[in-house]
């Protein structure tokens, strides 16, 4: 494998050349500005601050990662579940839990931990469509709190998880009546992918998680009763296995380790991964014993991660898109319509479409999805509740110079990523035909016109990237 090393001239930063997939994985050993460490921010958190990106590259690189994976600044004081009352209820207790997450997106000081919450979510896509609002809170406290740990713990945990068992149905897997639902998709979604099991394979899966239930408290129980405890063929296997050492077996075989690491470069660096790169960061997650966080500290370190290839490569996700937007513009809360504009977009929180989960890529932007965000940015940039305000932007330029005043907006939201005739349109929207921006302006004029080219720059391409 050959990675690209072609300086692209709109983005104008070389990392060295790589020619081997083994090569890619290896240290990122080359300049850590800016924009690395915005593109750092942008995969493995919702974006950055003009500010957080500074302290990003004072840190460097391998302690910013660090302080990603292994944070030690305090969070805030978030409940673990909403209001329980609410909860209960399925439709305002859908709307709950979904606040109650975005508003942890939005003001957590971790934020890695709830891009890994969200990743794993999108894997083990269960839906508040089926699931009760309180057991869909507690598969996401259970998602954040062994997200970066070993997957076969993680693997296990989510498939006693109430919410699993009523989303797949394998509440309902009894010995006379075997379900097959949960067998099935804990190969082809979960751990192996399509053509890696048969049929056969499924049966005998299914049979191993009879009794696998909930009980009236919606707590998982074992009831030995309803399980077949008779012998089994499973992938090459034979014995009378339990639910717990199927999914042993699931884990040994080699199509495994590709597949939740052709999952993780797709999430975390670019879109069709070479198999030499998948290979590699296989072999690294088998050699580490499963050991999530060992294989996301490899990709964000390496020297793929921060490549032409790489950078910008990715479609924003709506919740990527509209939590990065919240948080550069500094909104303090969620707004009320939050959820409604996340549909129109196509991503509902704790709503997946099916249980595939979001197709993602570049299924994120049609002509609808994009009006819904170009008018939610329009939307945010004139609201009370941003901070980032026309005078604070004319603060942090040193005054009202349209020059000045539009370098910040675009070093801070876009690292410059945009082309001379972009900059040169953006500039004259501000000077609106005054070319020194030195004339008399009403407080609403000047105002205006800088919350209009923020907007503008928002909308641009780059920024619907990660």
């Amino acid at each position: 494998m050959k990675l690209d090393t072609s300086t692209d001239p709109q983005v104008g930063f070389r990392p060295p050349g790589y020619l081997d997939a083994q090569a890619a994985l290896e240290p990122y050993d080359g300049r850590f500005g800016a924009r690395q460490a915005a593109h750092l921010l942008r995969r493995a958190a919702f974006g950055g601050t003009p500010q957080e990106i500074e302290t990003l590259v004072g840190l460097g690189m391998q302690r910013s990662v660090s302080n990603l994976l292994h944070p030690t600044v305090p969070d805030p004081d978030f409940p673990t579940y909403p209001a329980a009352d609410i909860l209960f209820d399925k439709k305002l207790g859908a709307r709950a839990a979904q606040m109650w997450w975005l508003d942890r997106m939005l003001r957590t000081n971790r934020p890695f931990m709830e891009k890994m919450t969200l990743f794993w979510h999108g894997h083990f896509a269960t839906s508040i469509r089926k699931a009760p609002p309180n057991l869909m809170v507690e598969q996401i406290n259970l998602l954040r709190a062994q997200g970066l740990g070993n997957f076969r713990t993680l693997l296990f945990s989510v498939s006693v998880n109430p919410a699993m068992l009523v989303w797949l149905d394998n509440r309902f897997n009894y010995k006379a009546h075997p379900n097959e639902n949960y067998a099935r998709e804990v190969m082809e979604l979960f751990a192996l992918g399509l053509g890696n099991y048969t049929e056969e394979d499924v049966k005998n899966a299914a049979r191993a998680f009879t009794g696998w239930t909930i009980d009236k408290e919606q707590r998982f129980v074992f009831r030995p009763g309803r399980h077949d405890d008779g012998v089994k063929h499973f992938l090459g296997r034979t014995g009378a296995f339990s639910g717990a050492e199927v999914i042993g077996i699931i884990l040994e075989q080699p199509a495994h380790s590709r597949f939740i690491c052709r999952k993780m470069l797709e999430f975390f660096v670019y879109s069709d991964p070479e198999p030499e790169l998948v290979e590699n960061l296989a072999r690294i997650y088998t050699l580490g014993g499963y050991d999530v966080s060992k294989v996301i500290g490899t990709l964000l370190r390496s020297a793929v991660f921060y490549s032409p290839r790489a950078y910008r490569a990715l479609p924003k996700s709506p919740l990527e898109f509209t939590i990065g937007l919240y948080r550069y513009l500094g909104v303090s809360s969620i707004p009320p319509d939050a959820i409604g504009w996340l549909r129109r977009m196509g991503q509902e929180p704790l709503a997946p479409p099916s249980v595939k989960g979001w197709d993602g890529g570049p299924t994120w932007i049609n002509t609808a999805t994009l009006l819904a965000r170009f008018n939610l940015v329009n939307k945010i940039v004139k609201a009370s509740s941003c901070s980032l305000t026309p005078d604070a932007l004319i603060a942090q330029a040193g005054g009202l110079d349209a020059g000045r005043i539009l370098e910040t907006i675009v070093a801070g939201s876009l690292q410059n990523d945009l082309t001379s005739d972009v900059r040169a349109t953006l500039l004259h929207e501000l000077k609106s035909g005054d070319p020194a921006l030195s004339v008399p302006l009403s407080g609403e004029n000047y105002q205006e016109r800088i919350r209009g080219v923020l907007s503008l720059t928002l909308n641009l391409p780059s920024n619907q990237l990660n």
